[in-house]
C-alpha cells in the first residue's frame, strides 16, 4: 500500500509524518513549488529580511505540532518566550499585562480583549465568531504548560516547515512539486501533466483548501472565507521592554511582532477593512497608532503589505457545523486540512491534527 497525499501544507506534512512512523510508503503532490502551505516565509529584497506570511504565536497546548517538531533535528527550533502578554489600547493609551500561565490575570479584561481574540484566533468578525469554539480554544491555552508561548525564529520556514520536510525526505517520502490535481477518476489522480494510477490497496489523502475540495468532490460545499493582512515595517524601533510581541486593543492592527529588524502587524478578518480603505491608507493608519508605543517616534518606514485572501474559513457556528469529516465514506479517499472538522479553529495546530486524523483513518 502507498498513501498518496495531495497538498504539502501542514496537514499533508502531518499525515505523512504519522504514516512514515508506521513505515507506510508516502508520496506527496503539491501544486506550488514549496511545502508548508500558508505556513511559509520568504525573503523580501526591498526590506532585506525574511518575512513570515502565516501564523506567529504557538502555545504549549499545540501538542500535535510540538510532538512532530521534537522528532525533527534542527538548528533553529521554536523559541519559548519568557515574558507575559502586554496589551496596548490605541484609543486611551493605556496598557496592561496578562499571562496565559496565570489564567486569572485575564479575567478583569475579558470585555476589552474579546474583539481581539475573536477576530485574531477565529479570523472572523467578532459578532459572527463561533463563541463556544473560541472559549474551548482559549481554555486549552491556559496553565503553566499549555500557556507557554513559542515563536518561530528566525522564520516559520526554518523553524517549522524545513525541519519537517527534511525529516520526511530522510524517511523516504517523495515530494512532487508543480502538481495541480485537476480531477479524480476511478482509480486515477489526474494532474495537469500526468495521470497517476492507483492500485487497489492505495489510499489518497486530500489535504487541500475548502475551495479546491469543492471543485474536486461532488457535494462538497465551498465555504465563505476571510482575509488576513500582514504589514511588515522595516525599522530599528523597539516594542516596549524589548518585547517580541504585543497585542493591540481598539486598533486597526491586532498583533505586533519584532524580528529581523522588522515590525510585523497582523490584521485578521480584514475583508471589510479592505473594502473601505486602500492598502497604503491601512498601512499609514496602523503605523500612526503604533508610534505611540514604540521606542522611537519615527516616520512611516518602508513596508510590505500582504493580503492573504481566503486565508481561513469564516468561522461562524453555521460554517463550522458544515466542516467535512476526514472519513467521507470512501475506502480509498480521506480529507485533511484546517477546514475539516477538527473541533479547533483554522490554525497550524488544527491542520496538524487533521493530518494525523486522516492518516489514522487511512490505515
Amino acid at each position: 500500500m502507498t498513501v498518496h497525499i495531495v497538498g504539502a501544507g501542514m496537514a499533508g506534512l502531518s499525515a505523512a509524518f504519522f504514516l512514515t512512523e508506521r513505515k507506510i510508503p508516502v508520496v506527496i503532490y503539491e501544486a506550488s513549488n514549496r511545502a508548508g502551505g500558508r505556513c511559509h516565509s520568504f525573503f523580501d529584497e526591498r526590506l532585506g529580511a525574511w518575512l513570515d506570511a502565516g501564523t506567529h504565536l504557538m502555545f504549549g497546548s499545540n501538542t500535535a505540532l510540538l510532538d512532530i517538531l521534537s522528532k525533527c533535528p534542527t538548528r533553529t527550533p521554536l523559541t519559548p518566550v519568557a515574558h507575559d502578554f502586554l496589551f496596548f489600547n490605541a484609543k486611551n493609551g493605556r496598557s496592561f499585562r496578562a499571562d496565559p500561565k496565570r489564567p486569572f490575570s485575564f479575567f478583569g479584561h475579558l470585555r476589552e480583549l474579546y474583539p481581539l481574540f475573536a477576530e485574531s484566533v477565529m479570523n472572523t468578525p467578532a459578532e459572527e465568531t463561533d463563541l463556544p469554539m473560541l472559549i474551548k480554544t482559549g481554555l486549552m491555552c491556559l496553565g503553566e504548560k499549555n500557556g507557554q508561548v513559542y515563536l518561530a525564529s528566525p522564520s516559520l520556514k526554518s523553524s517549522v516547515v524545513d525541519p519537517i520536510e527534511t525529516e520526511l525526505r530522510r524517511r523516504g517520502v517523495s515530494f512532487a512539486y508543480h502538481k495541480k490535481l485537476k480531477r479524480i477518476r476511478e482509480g486515477v489522480l489526474s494532474f495537469a501533466d500526468e495521470d497517476i494510477k492507483l492500485s487497489e490497496n492505495d489510499k489518497v489523502i486530500l489535504a487541500l483548501p475548502s475551495e479546491n475540495l469543492s471543485r474536486l468532490i461532488v457535494g462538497a460545499p465551498e465555504q465563505p472565507c476571510c482575509t488576513i493582512v500582514g504589514i511588515h515595517y522595516k525599522t530599528d524601533a523597539e516594542l516596549p521592554e524589548n518585547r517580541r510581541f504585543i497585542g493591540l486593543i481598539d486598533s486597526v492592527g491586532h498583533w505586533v511582532f519584532k524580528q529581523n529588524g522588522i515590525l510585523s502587524v497582523t490584521i485578521s478578518a480584514a475583508d471589510s477593512l479592505l473594502e473601505k480603505r486602500r492598502p497604503e491608507t491601512v498601512a499609514g493608519t496602523v503605523w500612526h497608532e503604533l508610534r505611540n508605543v514604540l521606542s522611537e517616534k519615527v516616520r512611516l518606514p518602508p513596508y510590505r503589505f500582504i493580503a492573504s485572501k481566503r486565508a481561513t474559513l469564516r468561522q461562524s457556528r453555521a460554517v463550522n457545523a458544515q466542516r467535512p469529516f476526514a472519513d467521507i465514506g470512501s475506502k480509498q479517499f480521506f480529507l485533511a486540512g484546517d477546514s475539516t472538522d477538527t473541533g479547533l479553529p483554522c490554525t497550524i495546530e488544527g491542520a496538524v491534527r487533521s493530518g494525523r486524523l486522516a492518516a489514522e483513518k487511512a490505515l
